[in-house]
């Protein structure tokens, strides 16, 4: 029986392998390893993650100390080192791009272990952003690249990448989101905020308040005050933003600074929101097939699908633009184009096991 280790760190690798996990728990031949790296304080969302899927508790834990970005990817590696040595899996597949991800390739890498690329081809062409490094790292070092959308497989065609180690597999992240959109039907978040359905948007902030963006922050404040104006904005925020986004929006009438939901609560929200204004690419996948409006401001996106046939704009910080489009959604005219992405119908982790039983 082939042994596959999967790797997760932050909350979207998790999405992204544990459909495959499912998948590969039921397949005589191939036998999962989930490890996760969690830092002090995820245990709670990861508890619930893990309880949603249904998993028991097989999962494997590593715990990231406090430290910088290099001393805490090295402390990883030493840590899926001791792992891969104990378990000797046949394939390693991170679910990245974070430190662990990067840390167990590196790892697989020089231990002769094939890893796998399950968001391969990925390229938002940022050099500057950590994720746009790893991705690129994971992809020359993965053995077979499971390519998400079809700019995964122009993007590595370019790259010089051989043909037969692509494979156009769909986006696991859906799989998940297949799996547990039903959860949402349970969820009190809105009755918690007393909110109706598509009668407020969402305003999700990843990107730090700093000096130096206080130009960019002066135009947030005027464009959200102009949306909370016309309705209620809710502004989900993490525990260490929490303080400085309150200084900042939370003396906007209108706008409802909150605690992070989990992800269940999350995608309810999500899904009920009339928009949703973001400076991250965390969702842009399960919006676009929720079919919820999205403005990123971004210059650049990773998934170029979801601005093709999706519902997601590249809007920067244009306050122009961005209040032109909100006043087009919220006055209920059609957006435009609809469509899921090619093979983003929840069966992309089956059609990966199907190949991992073949692989050598």
């Amino acid at each position: 029986m082939k042994k596959i280790v999967l790797i997760a760190q932050e909350r979207s690798s998790f999405l992204h392998v544990a459909p495959l996990v499912n998948v590969l728990k039921n397949n005589a031949l191939l036998e999962p390893v989930l490890v996760r790296a969690l830092r002090p304080g995820d245990s709670a969302e990861h508890d619930a993650l893990t309880a949603a899927f249904g998993f028991a508790d097989e999962i494997r834990t590593v715990p990231i100390e406090a430290g910088t970005p290099v001393g805490e990817t090295a402390a990883l590696m030493f840590a899926f080192e001791r792992i891969f040595t104990e378990i000797a899996p046949d394939f390693v597949v991170p679910g990245g791009p974070d430190s662990a991800a990067l840390a167990a390739s590196l790892v697989a890498s020089r231990m002769g272990i094939p890893v796998v690329s399950l968001d391969a081809g990925l390229r938002s062409y940022d050099r500057t952003e950590p994720d746009e490094v790893t991705r690129l790292v994971i992809d020359a070092i993965a053995t077979l690249h499971f390519v998400s959308e079809h700019s995964g497989i122009y993007n590595l065609i370019n790259e010089g990448f051989a043909d037969d180690t692509l494979l156009f597999a769909g986006n696991t992240t859906i799989d998940s989101l297949v799996t547990l959109i039903g959860q949402t039907n349970n969820s009190g978040v809105l009755d918690s905020f007393e909110f109706e359905p598509k009668k407020f948007v969402t305003v999700l902030l990843g990107m730090p308040l700093r000096a130096e963006t206080a130009q960019n922050s002066d135009t947030l404040c005027k464009i959200l005050e102009s949306i909370a104006a016309t309705t209620t904005v809710l502004l989900p925020c993490g525990t260490k933003p929490a303080e400085s986004l309150h200084e900042v929006f939370g003396s906007i009438p209108g706008i409802k600074v909150v605690g992070m939901p989990g992800y269940i609560d999350m995608l309810r929200v999500l899904k009920d929101s009339a928009f949703v204004l973001t400076d991250t690419s965390e969702f842009e996948a399960e919006l676009t097939v929720m079919n919820v409006p999205c403005l990123t401001m971004r210059e650049t996106t990773a998934r170029p699908s979801t601005i093709e046939v999706g519902t997601n704009v590249l809007v920067e910080c244009d306050e122009q633009e961005i209040l032109e489009r909100a006043s087009v959604i919220l006055s209920g005219k059609p957006t435009g184009k609809t469509l899921i992405p090619e093979k983003w119908d929840g069966a992309s982790a089956a059609r990966i096991a199907e190949v991992l039983e073949r692989a050598e």
